[in-house]
């Protein structure tokens, strides 16, 4: 169902992005690095497609919203109208839908589209962390399989099935695929896999396999050798990670916790002897505080390895 949705919006719109290939490079590669199996100009159809449909919702919602419930019947002064424009009072409502519908349509397809365009890099980093995360115990593993005399094709399609190393399988079954399907050799898959993959640790992994294969040298002291690195390489990743999330959960009790009751109590006091409106307060429990914790989530999340 996918693939057919993609397939006909690039029916659409696929000549348009066609003639524009250098312009994407850098989607091209995150594409790649996130082994979508979409050519770019057949993503970027189906993200335009994607936008005009979602656009055409908001903005059908919008004008029910409108046609349902009017437009609020606020004094002029408070909207700091001039006077010269009482004559348009009498059309808000055509004014508020035309204005309403062009940035409806401007902001809609503008965050829809561009959220299309950046996703393939944000999922890239998460394969990367994802990657790094599980390498130096698939590393061990292939440590293993080398110890045990296992040929290093047979050792990575071994990896390639295991899918237990996540991510880490995923690049090596496409490593197989090269050398099974494409017929190179494994060299070549390797230097394929090298330029393709999210992670510069395995980047690094890989070229540093590929020398000692050219040069007739044994892997499994090479793959002790990076398991050894990479171990203490994680740890001290975790051990920063713990750090940033303390100060994280300092600074959200700070300026969520401790701060917003600081100002519900002040605003409240202010309020009451009618030093301050109550608007203020609204906003704050409203939307500072559920916004910010829901970056908050977004950040910590974002932050968080995968298991």
């Amino acid at each position: 169902m996918t693939n057919s949705y993609f397939v006909y919006a690039y029916s659409l719109f696929g000549k348009h992005f066609k003639q524009r290939k250098d312009k994407y490079y850098n989607l091209r590669m995150d594409l790649l690095k996130n082994r979508m199996n979409l050519g770019y100009d057949m993503y970027l159809s189906g993200a335009l497609l994607t936008a005009i449909l979602s656009t055409v919702l908001i903005l059908l919602l919008f004008n029910l919203i409108l046609f349902i419930f009017g437009v609020p019947d606020l004094p002029g002064s408070r909207l700091m109208i001039p006077a010269w424009m009482g004559w348009l009072v009498p059309y808000k409502l055509l004014i508020i839908q035309f204005f309403g519908s062009l940035l409806t349509i401007a902001f809609c397809m503008a965050v829809i589209y561009k959220t299309f365009v950046f996703y393939p890099s944000i999922m890239a980093s998460n394969r990367k962390r994802n990657i790094e995360q599980i390498l130096p115990y698939a590393i061990n593993y292939m440590t293993a399989m080398s110890g045990a005399g296992v040929l290093p094709v047979e050792l990575f399609r071994s990896l390639a099935l295991n899918k237990i190393y996540g991510e880490v399988s995923t690049e090596a079954r496409y490593l197989v695929r090269d050398m099974e399907v494409l017929g190179k050799d494994l060299v070549t898959a390797m230097k394929n896999l090298a330029q393709t993959t999210p992670s510069p640790m395995m980047q690094e992994f890989l070229q540093g396999a590929i020398t000692v294969v050219t040069s007739g040298g044994e892997l499994e002291p090479y793959f002790k050798i990076k398991t050894e690195q990479y171990i203490v390489e994680n740890r001290q990743r975790q051990k920063e990670f713990l750090e940033t999330l303390g100060l994280l959960g300092e600074t959200y009790v700070t300026a969520f916790v401790a701060g917003p009751l600081f100002l519900i109590i002040v605003i409240s006091i202010m309020s009451i002897m009618g030093g301050a409106q109550t608007v203020f307060l609204y906003l704050l429990i409203y939307a500072i505080v559920p916004i910010g914790s829901i970056m908050f989530l977004v950040v910590i999340s974002t932050l968080t390895p995968e298991e």
